[in-house]
């Protein structure tokens, strides 16, 4: 049986508890992640002991000179590459189920700290795409298009982020 094995699994900020429980199970099938890379979206396992392991995924954007303390004191590890705005934390646990948020609020300000993110790339794409509009070059239109694109690619994650923001506010009415 192979013993080291990568995985790729692409995952979305506005849900990021899929990947948190995906992982969860890799643990509690004795797959034990060692490393996170390649823009946070491969993932090394080795065979080890079933362990139950929460992880967590934080977009702190610029995380404050005590962040990593306060999480290190908390019992959660680090498992950030360094390779973006995300930050991936896991503790183990034998009953409850840690989190890294417990109220509504702070959820809803992740998501509103990547809408911040993505509004910027919308103001840098128009800002572009204004100076392409003037110069005369080749290949001024098919990187217009591709800008374009993902101006729209940027409307559907502000979308996906608000809606979980709602979805939120409807769980928390709930409870």
């Amino acid at each position: 049986m192979k013993e080291v094995k990568t995985v790729w699994h692409w995952w979305w900020g506005w849900n990021t508890e899929k990947v948190e429980n995906w992982l969860e199970e890799m643990e509690k099938n004795g797959w034990n992640l060692t490393k996170v890379d390649f823009a946070q979206i491969r993932f090394s396992f080795k065979k080890g002991k079933v362990r139950k392991m929460r992880y967590c995924w934080d977009y702190p954007t610029y995380p404050k000179d005590n962040y990593f303390e306060l999480f290190k004191e908390d019992g959660w590890e680090s498992m950030d590459n360094k390779m973006g705005p995300w930050f991936i934390w896991r503790k183990p646990y034998e009953n409850e189920r840690p989190r890294i948020y417990t109220d509504t609020r702070s959820l809803i300000e992740k998501n509103n700290r990547q809408i911040r993110t993505v509004i910027f790339g919308i103001i840098v794409t128009l800002v572009i795409l204004s100076i392409l509009s003037i110069g005369n070059f080749a290949g001024a239109k098919l990187i217009s298009v591709l800008l374009i694109l993902s101006l729209a690619f940027y409307g559907y994650i502000i979308v996906q982020l608000r809606q979980n923001n709602k979805k939120i506010k409807q769980d928390a009415i709930k409870c």
